[in-house]
């Protein structure tokens, strides 16, 4: 009997190499379908002006009929915005340290303010590899071997041309702009929604709500930073397959 499909989405800054940690567990139960958003990676020669529709219609495209769609952070707004354009083509939703929204408001407090987007965006256009390093050390915490991971995981992602600057700040524009709540409950597709109770960069009551607001969820908290699958990946392998 054929694996079920499960296609892997990453989150901004990176590429699919971001899953590596986990991709010898992951397919022994998956057959794996790893996508990099067009500038990226192994696509990093197309056109990175990226918006949530396009990058919602290049998944769409580049996804297998019926699988199973695991997505991290960034990923996270795509996964759920093509739940609701095509939700016939998903079997099921894995969603890893989601949000509906990225910008904290008024009515928001579960998100990043605008000034400390402003100081990632900065890092990030003055020294990608520094601070891309720097972003995946603090998620393994003081843990020598989820330290060991985060830096074998930094070297596989390097190993592809880097997103230019203008692709990367697109994909901030995306975090910035982008408010799904309004629109959330639609969601029809079954539905797993992993939180890591210590995330730093996407609040884990950002999650909480959008299982509050998607009908039949299934919430799982992890007692990790944002990057669950670097920092403890046997529970997160556990979370994202049972």
């Amino acid at each position: 009997m054929p694996k079920p499909k499960l296609f892997l989405l990453p989150g901004w800054a990176v590429n699919s190499s971001i899953w590596d940690a986990v991709a010898k567990p992951l397919s022994d139960v998956y057959d794996l379908c790893y996508h990099d958003f067009p500038g990226y990676g192994k696509r990093q020669s197309l056109d990175g002006n990226l918006t949530l529709e396009s990058l919602v219609d290049d998944a769409l495209q580049q996804s297998p009929p019926d699988a199973i769609w695991l997505a991290w952070s960034l990923g996270t707004l795509v996964a759920l915005k093509a739940a609701l354009q095509s939700p016939d083509r998903i079997a099921k939703l894995v969603m890893v340290c989601p949000t509906a929204k990225f910008i904290t408001a008024e009515d928001w407090p579960h998100g990043q303010t605008k000034a400390a987007m402003d100081n990632l965006a900065q890092r990030f256009e003055n020294d990608y590899e520094t601070a891309l390093k720097r972003f995946l050390l603090l998620q393994a915490g003081t843990d020598a071997a989820a330290r060991k991971i985060a830096k074998q995981t930094l070297g596989q992602i390097m190993q592809h041309p880097q997103p230019t600057w203008p692709t990367l700040n697109s994909g901030l524009d995306i975090l910035r702009q982008t408010d799904l709540r309004p629109i959330a409950d639609q969601i029809t597709v079954p539905t797993r929604i992993i939180v890591a109770q210590e995330d730093r960069v996407i609040p884990p009551n950002a999650g909480i709500d959008l299982h509050q607001r998607i009908s039949g969820s299934k919430l799982i908290e992890l007692a990790t930073g944002h990057a669950p699958f670097i920092e403890q990946p046997a529970q997160f392998i556990d979370a994202a397959i049972r």
